[in-house]
């Protein structure tokens, strides 16, 4: 893990909300923000933690993952480049994370004080409208998984699961999955022997292709029948 000191106004790579600020505020929130580069495997929030930024991802991949009962790790999803991390905690009302994240690629984070971010959101509703269209897109595609996982049988569950890999994270036909099959099997909701087994239907099938741990989609159409089939 490596800091480095961040100055806003001169960042190439800005969210929808802070490409509305003005020099002044961008100087204002660069007093309050630093970057930070982690290896796979490194934790960069941890649930039940004190609260005080706001991660925002430069560059990587992040897991984000709640404790369960029995103290079972669950995978709520994985977060791409130009995602807010922690932004729950905008209500005062959570003082500590709700859940923890961690890089599952080589990531690069800019931590923002907590405080400067919302004296932003009182100063600049523009910047504020954007902030909460970030929230809703969360939520909203964080529902439409969880319906999905609770009404498909495995074969949709997983067939959504990659669908959601190619269209929301990775943004490609070939990627490399970053998760173990444990991993995969947490975040879909089965075990890991049944996640192994659809695999190799699927690609018995024709449908994907899989070497280590990259996966090609080879018949989108097949796996959104199967989608939506459930």
């Amino acid at each position: 893990m490596e800091n480095t000191k961040n100055t806003c106004y001169h960042c190439a790579f800005k969210s929808s909300a802070v490409a509305t600020l003005n020099q002044e505020e961008l100087n204002f929130l660069g007093k309050g923000c630093w970057q930070t580069q982690f290896k796979k495997g490194e934790l960069i929030l941890k649930e039940g933690a004190p609260a005080n930024y706001i991660a925002f991802i430069r560059e990587g991949f992040v897991k984000l993952v709640k404790k369960g009962i029995g103290g079972k790790d669950f995978i709520l999803s994985i977060s791409p480049k130009g995602s807010y991390l922690g932004i729950q905690i905008l209500n005062q009302k959570s003082k500590t994370y709700y859940f923890s994240a961690a890089a599952i690629a080589p990531t690069e984070i800019c931590f923002i004080d907590i405080e400067k971010f919302r004296e932003l959101l009182l100063l600049n509703g523009t910047f504020a409208t954007e902030v909460i269209s970030t929230i809703i897109d969360d939520e909203m595609n964080y529902f439409d998984r969880l319906v999905n996982n609770v009404q498909q049988q495995l074969p949709g569950r997983l067939a959504n699961t990659l669908l959601y890999f190619k269209n929301q994270v990775y943004h490609e036909d070939s990627f490399n999955l970053n998760l173990t099959k444990s991993e995969l099997a947490s975040l879909i909701g089965t075990s890991r022997e049944s996640v192994s087994r659809l695999m190799k239907e699927f690609q018995d099938a024709g449908i994907i292709s899989a070497e280590k741990n990259w996966i090609h989609i080879l018949n989108e159409e097949k796996l959104e029948q199967i989608k939506m089939k459930g």
